[in-house]
């Protein structure tokens, strides 16, 4: 069972949090975060029109990650209250199984305080200690600055650019950077 003991961890801006692993009972409070940082409709793949998820969707979602020891969904609480999701899902075939990619949110009311950070090294971190999971990829959106930043900052490297790989709508384009980082 994939797992991450909740651990008490200083933001950048000096705010205590806690990363630990996503339980089913956090359900409700994913979803919460998810529509809000969807409802921006920049950064996501899936806009707000076609988000649906249902509570029941999303604990089997939960599930599958609990029960799989090569996949993880963090959270990062502030004040008892989620404020940030790192999901990370390995790859289902044997050649690709040893590497993976994740996706992160987080509330737009707390974001330049760290805890992106905070987020992704506890991702590096389980992983390193996980016998299958050699690196860690990812996709964002080349408009997405502040997230490359990040990624730069923590080890990531882009492999390729999907040129005009996401279309915003009326002719609005955006490009996919794929990075990754070994473990």
């Amino acid at each position: 069972m994939a797992d991450y003991v909740p651990t008490k961890l200083k933001s950048k801006s000096g705010v205590e949090v806690v990363i630990r692993s996503a339980t089913k009972q956090d359900a409700d409070a994913i979803l919460e975060l998810s529509r809000g940082v969807i409802g921006e409709e920049i950064y996501q793949l899936t806009s707000g029109s076609e988000f649906r998820m249902t509570i029941e969707a999303e604990e089997k979602w939960i599930e599958s990650h609990l029960t799989n020891p090569n996949h993880i969904i963090l959270v990062a609480e502030l004040n008892s209250k989620i404020v940030g999701l790192l999901d990370f899902a390995n790859g289902h075939r044997q050649r690709v199984s040893h590497t993976g990619e994740f996706g992160m949110s987080v509330e737009k009311s707390v974001r330049e305080k760290g805890f992106g950070s905070l987020l992704l090294q506890a991702l590096i971190d389980w992983a390193a200690k996980n016998e299958k999971i050699e690196k860690i990829g990812l996709s964002v959106h080349n408009n997405n600055e502040r997230a490359i930043g990040l990624y730069k900052k923590m080890g990531f490297e882009v492999e390729g650019v999907r040129k005009r790989d996401l279309k915003y709508g009326d002719g609005q384009y955006v490009d996919t950077v794929v990075m990754g980082r070994f473990v």
